[in-house]
């Protein structure tokens, strides 16, 4: 009887394994099997997930959540059916089902919360739609994102370098002779794939809260709560200075009207007198509008990403010595896969954390000005996560890439007010010459221009990037390509698109130092022709974006060099 339920349990994985697959590979595949009406067969996985073996629930769980994502047809069946929505809620609340493992179950139930993800913006539409909608079905579904995160906090809460470490010494150990080969794995094998599935599944993780976050994070409360917070900041920070400007204008007008009617002079100080308990009372309103601004950001999704999920987060993100020291490793197959399988882990973790800035950039950017502790205590761990790459070689571009973005973003969200050191920027002018790719040496131009603009104060600064965007990027690019050398034409188009920002108003503090006195608009003159033809040898109908975009920017220059002269005229 065991022999034959196993056989049922194994049969049915590999059934749903094989229609997952058709699904994901074959996109003309999915109107006939959503006229297979799987939904109720599915869901009954985890209506007795506590019963059945955890990866069996898990492969159900897999192809729901495949065939629920940007299929309206699968989402409404799962809506419309009786009680599947409450079952899928019951999982993600679970914290244990049956025997499983820890990781088996928060599997288990990360899966049902992505399904319950993919459904949750028809449903919203379905409850705005009813006239009488209980506030209590939007609060289940607010509440079961929250829910969401929090497994997925757990799941990707781990010590990833003594994973990397373990799955390391697994692959480089040599196979067991005590065994006869056969169709089942070692025991060593095994681990080493369970670690790889597990590696997939944090994966997976990372993604949906990426998703959660995206959909989810730039609330018009937070945003609020937000600009509340930053505006208390800066009236509390400009008080004292208010203070002065009214005590001196008093003066003033005491010395002027010294003369005048001393009843009317009383009269009015006694109106305009200065009551310190009312001040402190405005001063207390202000503190205490600031904390519930800020309390109500912390009860947000926003908050609970922040609190939850960056932490780990974040620890992914640092590079194991498995993804560094044996990326680009063929030797051994199993070493160049536990390689790539680490740094994937690391790639998705950056991306997961530029999405973030992403969407706190586009929408919540006051959040960056609240909150400058933060983003120079992520400024440093992207440098020396970038360090730690770098000093792996060539083979560790593909981690480099998305920390420079992260990097990039994180700049662009506080204007350049990052805490760059001379020797960071050395080492992004290093990236921005060597590195493998166009794509990757622009993103290190886009860093560095945007610090450049950074301002008052940081001439300096503004001096060594400008220089090196003007003489290195542009003029040592076009230099080479009338040589005949083939150039990346993707840094330079980007460099000029930065100096135009950069340098577009005489009244920025660096502008006369920098622009006029390192003399660039004669150098940028010198330029334009070169530009033009470096436009025009991209080919327009094999890269017909990059070519506009070059055209756009020799058009720009020459626009550019008009309006400094001019400005120069003029002043």
């Amino acid at each position: 009887r065991d022999g034959a339920c196993k056989t049922v349990l194994l049969t049915a994985d590999n059934a749903i394994s094989l229609l997952r697959v058709l699904c994901e590979t074959v996109p003309a595949s999915l109107d006939q099997i959503n006229d297979m009406a799987l939904i109720p067969f599915l869901v009954s996985f985890f209506k007795v997930a506590d019963r059945l073996p955890a990866t069996l629930v898990q492969t159900a769980g897999q192809f729901l959540h495949t065939l629920t994502d940007e299929n309206a047809a699968a989402k409404r069946a799962l809506l419309d059916h009786s009680d599947a929505v409450d079952v899928l809620c019951g999982v993600v609340r679970a914290t244990q089902l049956g025997a499983a493992s820890a990781d088996d179950t928060a599997i288990v139930r990360m899966l049902a919360g992505a399904v319950l993800m993919n459904i949750k913006d028809m449903a919203i539409e379905r409850l705005e739609d009813m006239d009488d909608a209980p506030v209590e079905e939007a609060r289940i579904w607010e509440d079961m994102t929250r829910a969401v995160l929090q497994v997925v906090a757990g799941f990707i809460a781990f010590d990833s370098h003594e994973t990397a470490a373990r799955a390391l010494q697994l692959a480089t150990a040599p196979p067991p002779t005590d065994i006869v080969t056969g169709p089942e794995p070692s025991a060593q094998e095994a681990e080493l794939n369970r670690l790889g599935a597990r590696l997939d599944y944090v994966q997976m993780a990372l993604e949906l809260a990426a998703n959660i976050f995206t959909d989810e994070g730039a609330t018009d409360a937070d945003a609020a709560a937000i600009d509340e917070t930053v505006q208390t900041a800066d009236e509390d920070a400009g008080s004292d200075a208010s203070d002065d400007e009214m005590a001196g204008a008093g003066s003033d007008d005491e010395d002027v009207d010294s003369d005048g009617d001393s009843d009317k002079e009383a009269d009015q100080d006694k109106d305009t007198d200065f009551d310190e308990n009312d001040m402190n009372e405005i001063l207390g309103n202000e503190t205490v509008a600031a904390r519930e601004a800020e309390a109500a950001v912390q009860q947000s999704v926003l908050g609970l990403f922040i609190d939850t999920i960056l932490p780990p987060l974040l620890h992914l993100a640092e590079p194991t010595a498995a993804a560094l020291a044996t990326a680009g490793n063929d030797d051994d197959a199993r070493i160049a896969s536990v390689a790539a399988d680490f740094a994937a882990l690391h790639e998705r973790a950056l991306a997961c954390f530029n999405n973030f800035l992403l969407v706190v950039e586009e929408s919540l950017r006051p959040w960056f000005t609240a909150h400058g502790d933060s983003v120079a205590k992520w400024w440093h761990v992207l440098v020396a996560v970038a360090e730690r790459v770098l000093s792996a070689g060539p083979p560790a571009d593909a981690i480099l890439d998305p920390v420079i973005g992260c990097m990039w973003t994180l700049a662009r969200g506080v204007g350049g007010a990052v805490p760059a050191t001379p020797e960071h920027i050395e080492g992004l002018m290093h990236v921005a010459r060597t590195a493998a790719t166009p794509g990757l040496r622009s993103k290190a131009v886009g860093v560095l221009g945007t610090v450049a603009r950074r301002q008052p104060g940081f001439v300096d600064t503004n001096r060594r990037i400008g220089l090196f965007l003007v003489d290195d990027v542009v003029g040592a690019s076009l230099h080479a390509f009338v040589q005949g050398e083939r150039v990346a034409v993707e840094p330079v188009a980007e460099a000029l698109d930065l100096l135009f920002d950069i340098y577009g108003d005489a009244a920025y503090d660096y502008d006369a130092p920098v622009f006029v006195g390192e003399a660039l608009l004669p150098r940028l003159r010198q330029m334009y022709a070169p530009m033009r033809r470096l436009a025009k040898s991209v080919d327009r109908r094999t890269r017909r974006r990059l070519r506009d975009r070059c055209d756009l920017a020799a058009q720009n220059l020459r626009a550019f060099i008009e309006y400094k002269a001019a400005e120069r005229r003029g002043a």
